[in-house]
């Protein structure tokens, strides 16, 4: 502990979408005096977060950048591991914070190495996700046994301490709830008119946003087929897709290929979130797994409802028929049924946005729950 502070290293291949938001606040509310935090971070997956990196380092944290892959690769585990396991020999931290399955196997197995205690946050089990049986078999395998080199599992939903307690990784006393938070304030956004006059939006049109990762979970392909029953049945729609990922050029064929380019607009990276929900009338998740999704917590402070897949836990975010509405997975009839019928009805929008803001709970505020993460290193450091 130099100078009396708590060395810390939170390790993450895919610094993206929620799990750099997760990062993001777990620093914004760390206390420089307290904790002496060191971040081993892959940019494998987008070069652009190397701008995050380098925003970190000017805060006065410590980034060790560390390639790893996703997908497993022996060669590149393995140098991968030597690396963290190096750095946590040289570091000597007392807490590792692993996040996702890559850096959470090969993170946690470096600090075995040196006595350092750990906290394991999934976000989204590996195990969890419609895989072939074999694939499935191999990831629970995996995590069974990094399990073994885990403190605490630090969960993000109810649904999560199932799944946990189901796979058998570990005691109910082993694992600790601590929801996603967010500064609420951050996303109240101007007006609906400014809004949508800056995005160039019309002051009639039916909006839908969705906002993510472009990638197979979050269910894009569903939202195009949606968006095509919905099209030429609802006057004036217009579906926001905001984000970036690996199916970004699959995403743009496929609006051209299905006559979409009217309806769909592709709006790429933002730094305007506030304005996006702002401009909607509705937010619209057809995810097919999530950890707990930050885009649910902002909708509900910028006041707008969701239409949302029924995965993961999604039900202990949105409340049927009150703030918004939740459909099956992979279903774009669904989907489109509950989209038609929302947009034609303006006063029922307001009414479960409204529902939505007053039912942002105390436990989703950022500085709330990073408080409770902190609290964790406080008592493993103890140890």
């Amino acid at each position: 502990m130099p100078e009396g502070r708590i060395k810390v290293l939170l390790a993450l291949e895919g610094v993206l979408g929620g799990t750099l938001r997760h990062l993001d606040y777990l620093l914004r509310f760390a206390d420089r005096r307290e904790f002496d935090i060191h971040l081993a971070v892959s940019a494998e997956r987008a070069l652009h977060v190397r701008a995050d990196f380098r925003r970190w380092l000017v805060a006065g944290w410590h980034v060790h950048e560390i390639p790893m892959r996703r997908e497993i690769g022996p060669l590149a585990d393995l140098r991968a591991l030597r690396k963290l396991r190096k750095l946590c020999r040289r570091e000597r931290f007392a807490v590792v914070h692993t996040h996702c399955a890559k850096a959470g196997f090969l993170g946690r197995l470096a600090a075995r190495a040196t006595g350092a205690r750990t906290i394991h946050t999934a976000h989204v089990f590996p195990f969890s996700h419609d895989l072939p049986d074999l694939r499935r078999a191999l990831y629970l395998a995996l995590e069974r046994r990094a399990a073994r080199w885990t403190d605490r599992f630090l969960l993000l939903t109810n649904y999560q301490l199932n799944q946990y307690l189901a796979a058998e990784l570990g005691p109910p006393e082993q694992a600790v709830v601590v929801p996603n938070g967010i500064v609420a304030e951050d996303f109240a956004g101007p007006t609906r008119e400014e809004a949508r006059r800056q995005l160039g939006v019309g002051a009639s049109d039916k909006v839908a946003l969705f906002a993510g990762r472009f990638c197979e979970q979050k269910g894009l392909d569903v939202l195009l087929g949606a968006a095509q029953l919905l099209a030429g049945t609802v006057p004036g729609l217009r579906i926001l897709v905001v984000g970036e990922g690996p199916l970004e050029g699959w995403l743009a064929e496929r609006v051209n290929a299905q006559g979409l380019a009217g309806v769909v607009a592709l709006c790429g990276r933002t730094d305007r979130m506030p304005h996006y929900y702002a401009a909607c009338d509705v937010v619209v998740m057809p995810s097919r797994a999530e950890g707990m999704s930050y885009v649910v917590l902002e909708a509900k402070a910028a006041a707008r409802p969701v239409v949302a897949s029924l995965v993961t836990g999604m039900e202990e975010l949105v409340t049927h028929g009150r703030d918004g509405y939740l459909v099956p997975p992979d279903n774009a009839e669904a989907l489109a049924d509950v989209l038609r019928d929302v947009l034609a009805r303006p006063e029922l929008l307001a009414e479960m946005g409204e529902n939505a803001r007053r039912g942002f709970r105390d436990d989703w505020r950022a500085d709330r729950a990073a408080g409770r993460v902190h609290d964790l290193y406080r008592e493993l450091a103890a140890r």
